[in-house]
Protein backbone atom coordinates (compact mmCIF):
# COMPACT_ATOMS: atom_id res chain seq x y z
CA UNK A 1 0.00 0.00 0.00
CA UNK A 2 1.26 3.36 -0.76
CA UNK A 3 0.53 6.74 1.55
CA UNK A 4 0.81 9.50 -1.01
CA UNK A 5 0.29 13.38 -0.81
CA UNK A 6 -0.58 13.34 -4.27
CA UNK A 7 -2.23 10.85 -6.64
CA UNK A 8 0.20 9.24 -9.05
CA UNK A 9 0.29 9.29 -12.51
CA UNK A 10 -2.43 6.59 -13.88
CA UNK A 11 -0.38 4.41 -15.45
CA UNK A 12 1.74 3.97 -11.98
CA UNK A 13 -1.13 3.72 -9.89
CA UNK A 14 -1.50 0.72 -7.63
CA UNK A 15 -4.25 0.41 -4.71
CA UNK A 16 -4.83 0.35 -2.14
CA UNK A 17 -3.46 3.50 -1.21
CA UNK A 18 -3.98 6.06 1.09
CA UNK A 19 -3.60 10.25 0.28
CA UNK A 20 -2.54 12.32 3.70
CA UNK A 21 -2.14 16.19 2.84
CA UNK A 22 -2.57 19.43 5.02
CA UNK A 23 -5.33 21.57 4.27
CA UNK A 24 -4.74 24.57 6.93
CA UNK A 25 -5.60 24.70 9.98
CA UNK A 26 -4.49 27.67 12.50
CA UNK A 27 -0.92 28.88 13.24
CA UNK A 28 -1.48 31.53 15.84
CA UNK A 29 2.41 30.76 17.06
CA UNK A 30 3.93 28.07 14.87
CA UNK A 31 7.13 28.33 16.91
CA UNK A 32 5.29 27.46 20.49
CA UNK A 33 1.97 25.18 19.05
CA UNK A 34 0.26 24.60 15.27
CA UNK A 35 -3.45 22.88 14.79
CA UNK A 36 -2.86 21.14 11.24
CA UNK A 37 -6.07 20.52 9.52
CA UNK A 38 -5.11 17.04 7.56
CA UNK A 39 -7.34 15.32 4.86
CA UNK A 40 -7.12 11.93 4.96
CA UNK A 41 -8.65 9.97 1.94
CA UNK A 42 -8.87 5.77 1.55
CA UNK A 43 -9.22 4.69 -1.67
CA UNK A 44 -9.38 0.37 -2.88
CA UNK A 45 -10.93 -1.54 -5.55
CA UNK A 46 -12.40 -3.76 -2.73
CA UNK A 47 -15.33 -2.25 -1.66
CA UNK A 48 -16.30 0.07 0.30
CA UNK A 49 -16.38 -1.98 4.15
CA UNK A 50 -12.47 -2.15 2.96
CA UNK A 51 -11.87 1.32 2.07
CA UNK A 52 -13.62 2.53 5.05
CA UNK A 53 -11.75 -0.43 7.35
CA UNK A 54 -8.41 1.13 5.53
CA UNK A 55 -9.55 4.93 6.56
CA UNK A 56 -10.15 3.41 10.44
CA UNK A 57 -6.93 1.76 10.66
CA UNK A 58 -5.09 4.92 9.18
CA UNK A 59 -7.31 6.88 12.13
CA UNK A 60 -6.06 4.67 14.62
CA UNK A 61 -2.46 4.89 13.56
CA UNK A 62 -2.66 8.71 14.12
CA UNK A 63 -4.42 8.29 17.41
CA UNK A 64 -1.71 6.10 18.72
CA UNK A 65 0.64 8.57 17.91
CA UNK A 66 -1.09 11.11 19.28
CA UNK A 67 -1.43 9.02 22.98
CA UNK A 68 2.30 8.06 22.85
CA UNK A 69 3.11 12.18 21.71
CA UNK A 70 5.55 10.34 19.03
CA UNK A 71 8.28 12.85 17.67
CA UNK A 72 7.64 13.67 14.17
CA UNK A 73 9.43 16.33 11.68
CA UNK A 74 7.04 18.87 12.49
CA UNK A 75 7.45 18.24 16.45
CA UNK A 76 5.37 16.52 18.64
CA UNK A 77 1.59 15.66 17.88
CA UNK A 78 -0.60 16.32 21.06
CA UNK A 79 -4.38 16.70 20.37
CA UNK A 80 -6.50 15.14 17.91
CA UNK A 81 -9.77 16.14 16.05
CA UNK A 82 -11.68 14.65 13.50
CA UNK A 83 -13.65 17.59 12.27
CA UNK A 84 -14.85 15.20 9.68
CA UNK A 85 -15.40 11.65 9.95
CA UNK A 86 -15.63 9.16 7.58
CA UNK A 87 -17.72 9.62 4.76
CA UNK A 88 -18.20 8.09 1.15
CA UNK A 89 -17.17 10.43 -1.44
CA UNK A 90 -17.71 9.54 -5.49
CA UNK A 91 -14.23 8.66 -6.33
CA UNK A 92 -12.28 10.29 -9.22
CA UNK A 93 -10.49 7.01 -10.43
CA UNK A 94 -12.70 4.03 -12.37
CA UNK A 95 -13.78 0.91 -10.53
CA UNK A 96 -12.80 2.83 -6.94
CA UNK A 97 -14.04 3.58 -3.62
CA UNK A 98 -13.07 6.54 -1.78
CA UNK A 99 -13.64 7.52 2.14
CA UNK A 100 -12.28 10.71 3.07
CA UNK A 101 -12.19 12.47 6.44
CA UNK A 102 -10.83 15.58 8.41
CA UNK A 103 -8.55 15.76 11.18
CA UNK A 104 -7.60 18.36 13.37
CA UNK A 105 -4.03 17.83 14.70
CA UNK A 106 -2.14 20.22 17.80
CA UNK A 107 1.61 19.66 16.74
CA UNK A 108 4.09 21.38 19.30
CA UNK A 109 7.94 21.93 17.74
CA UNK A 110 10.84 19.35 18.49
CA UNK A 111 13.05 20.49 21.07
CA UNK A 112 15.91 21.91 21.09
Amino acid sequence: MDIVSWEKNVKHRTYPFLKVRRLGGLAKDPKRLDRAVIEMTAYTRDGLVATEDLYLDARQVIWDMVENQTVTPAGYLHSFTETLGPTQFDSEFDDTWRVQGLIQLGIRPPRN
